[in-house]
């Protein structure tokens, strides 16, 4: 490529004075010629500027028969020249890449520039244009500046000299020296075309490079994803395409996941976010002051325990952030790669997080809409059927249906549908379907046994579902006998409702949160359309003197204990821990009180039962079916005798 160059007619032509013609001129010339083609041919070879200088230097010196050549060249933006490369005994370039040239008190190198043509300083000492000190310090006596011209522009200055030696200069020597460095400006313009042109296609290749890269990175990134791979699992492919520890965190600073590239150590895992070192307050500013949604560093900052630089990039889409994605350095500097890794694995967590809550809250709509028609009730039962299979539910599984509501006149507003069903989900997987009605929020309930164990383990996660959800006790929960079929749910519904009647009509402040209908048997059907006077009259009226003598409050208990446990006296005697003959005596004694045949007449154990329950609800008398003994001092003197 160099040694197709041919320069213009006119720069290779001696100088006008005549002091150069016929004969004598043809060998200089030829020399400048045959050095020129050695530098242009020398051009296809060399790949750093500073070397074809260096040859220009050497082969100048040459020409003109000097020890000391320094190059220059002009910078675009000051007008001033740089020095380049240095020529002489020894390597003299760091001492000339000092040094700049055509400043103000520079004479000489403006007078170079000005004219277009060689200038000569015959005693350095004595000649005002050089600057004194740059001589003295170079120990120049004599030199020759040698523009480089381009398209008449001076783009470079050689400057000659012998050292500590004076030398006076030809005209040949000018001419000889002028027309090769306009030779070698040629040769200068084409190196820089040529090295523009390989760093062009060097950015285009690594472009080129990074972007299929970066292909291969969204390929599988975007494969973890469709794939439904965890966080787990893209944080291990992160690290490994990176070679440097990944983590995530999610919008709470929490660390839901960690990737180690293969033989990394344990301990290095990025620790930026750490509540101790979130905690420091150099560490605050630092994320404070990444950009929103752009990915940045952080770090080093040993003295808040960063030991490495750290890529933070957000986990976001649009403008809601869900987290975090850290990228470590260790064992090898963070590049831009790295940078493309953490930005598009960032990208495509937020794309699967934006998916997977997409598809929630479907799934959602979809189980509320289903529940809101089974308590409704649906007549297409087969419609019905087909959606819960869609979602995986099995509507003629057993379930029960939970009411939750707030007490009367609490002012709590109940928690929307969705709280409701995250509150009530269960460790193995259990899903509930939750849907807005008119008294609060419904809540269909999978039970995990068709029994009765099953629903007092709904009655469990009622509970606790309305602790967690209001902590001052002021929502309350009706549950429905076992629905078995589509068609339970309507009257599941409204047996939840009547529960829910009785608890807010009767319950006292120290209420019970959760009741059940089978709690309440039939007695749910009188007591959930009575008021409280009527059903405190039923009680006195049914009770008695049970009731306002607390000498008596032993045979209340008893009588609670004897109905729970179906009137048996052997396991009344058992769940009270006395004497069989002692409940005898007791059940006597109530029925005198009461006038009431409660071992024989139907009509006055339901009476008993429904009173038992109204003080049941009221706090008064306990849920469980058995209860301590009295302790002392409350047994009568007819207990004693009884006993013996």
């Amino acid at each position: 490529m160099g040694s197709q160059i041919t320069a213009p007619h006119h720069q290779i032509q001696a100088p006008a004075d005549g002091r150069l013609e016929g004969p004598r001129a043809a060998a200089p010339y030829a020399e400048a010629i045959a050095a020129f083609g050695d530098v242009s041919e020398a051009l296809s070879e060399l790949h750093e500027l500073d070397d074809l200088l260096h040859l220009i230097a050497r082969k100048i010196c040459a020409l003109v028969g000097v020890r000391r050549c320094s190059l220059y060249l002009r910078d675009e933006r000051s007008s001033l020249y740089r020095g380049q490369v240095g020529h002489w005994l020894h390597d003299i370039d760091e001492g000339v890449k000092r040094l700049t040239s055509g400043g103000a008190g520079d004479a000489f190198t403006r007078e170079i520039v000005a004219t277009k043509a060689p200038v000569v300083v015959q005693d350095t000492r004595s000649d005002t244009r050089p600057i004194k000190s740059t001589m003295r310090s170079w120990d120049v006596r004599s030199m020759l500046g040698v523009p480089m011209v381009l398209r008449g522009d001076v783009v470079g200055i050689v400057y000659l000299d012998d050292a500590d030696q004076r030398r006076s200069y030809t005209a040949a020597d000018e001419a000889i020296a002028s027309m090769f460095a306009n030779l070698a400006a040629i040769a200068i313009q084409q190196a820089r075309l040529t090295s523009d042109l390989r760093a062009r296609l060097t950015t285009v290749a690594t472009q080129n490079a990074s972007m299929r890269r970066a292909a291969v990175v969204d390929d599988r990134l975007t494969a973890l994803v469709l794939e439904g791979s965890n966080m787990r699992e893209i944080a291990s492919a992160i690290a490994d395409l990176t070679g440097k520890a990944c983590a995530i965190h999610d919008a709470e600073f929490r660390q839901i996941a960690v990737g180690r590239p293969p033989g990394s150590e344990d301990g290095m895992l990025p620790k930026l976010l750490s509540t101790e070192t979130r905690a420091h307050p150099d560490v605050r500013r630092a994320l404070a002051g990444l950009r929103d949604n752009r990915p940045g560093v952080v770090g080093p900052m040993p003295y808040a325990g960063v030991h490495n630089r750290c890529i933070v990039a957000p986990v976001a889409a649009g403008t809601d952030q869900w987290g975090h994605l850290l990228l470590l350095e260790h064992g090898s500097r963070l590049t831009n790669f790295d940078m493309i890794v953490a930005r598009r694995g960032a990208t495509v967590i937020a794309w699967g997080m934006s998916a997977e809550r997409r598809a929630a809250a479907a799934e959602w709509n979809v189980g509320a809409s289903l529940a809101g028609e089974l308590i409704r009730g649906n007549r297409d039962i087969s419609a019905l059927e087909r959606r819960a299979e869609h979602m995986g539910i099995r509507i003629d599984a057993p379930h029960a249906l939970c009411l939750i509501t707030t007490a009367a006149e609490s002012g709590t507003i109940v928690p929307d549908a969705r709280a409701v069903a995250e509150a009530f989900a269960a460790e193995d997987g259990a899903r509930p379907m939750a849907t807005a009605v008119t008294d609060g929020v419904g809540v269909i309930v999978p039970l995990p046994s068709d029994d009765v164990k099953g629903l007092e383990a709904v009655k469990a996660r009622a509970t606790a579902a309305c602790a967690a959800l209001d902590a001052d006790g002021a929502l309350i929960a009706g549950i429905s006998t076992v629905c078995r079929r589509p068609t339970d749910y309507v009257r599941a519904y409204e047996q939840a409702t009547q529960v829910v009647r009785c608890l807010n009509t009767f319950a006292g402040d120290d209420r019970s949160q959760v009741l059940a209908a089978n709690d309440l048997g039939a007695g749910r059907l009188f007591l959930s359309t009575s008021n409280a006077a009527e059903a405190d009259r039923f009680v006195e009226e049914t009770l008695g003197r049970l009731l306002t003598d607390k000498s008596r409050a032993d045979l209340l208990t008893t009588l609670h204990v004897f109905c729970r446990n179906g009137r048996s006296v052997r396991r009344t005697s058992q769940a009270m821990g006395v004497h069989e003959n002692t409940i005898r005596y007791r059940i006597m004694r109530t029925e005198t009180l009461t006038e009431l045949d409660v071992t024989d007449d139907s009509d006055a154990q339901f009476s008993v039962q429904l009173a038992l329950l109204i003080l049941r609800l009221k706090g008064v008398l306990p849920w469980e079916a058995g209860v301590e003994a009295p302790g002392p001092g409350t047994a009568t003197e007819a207990d004693a005798a009884a006993d013996a």
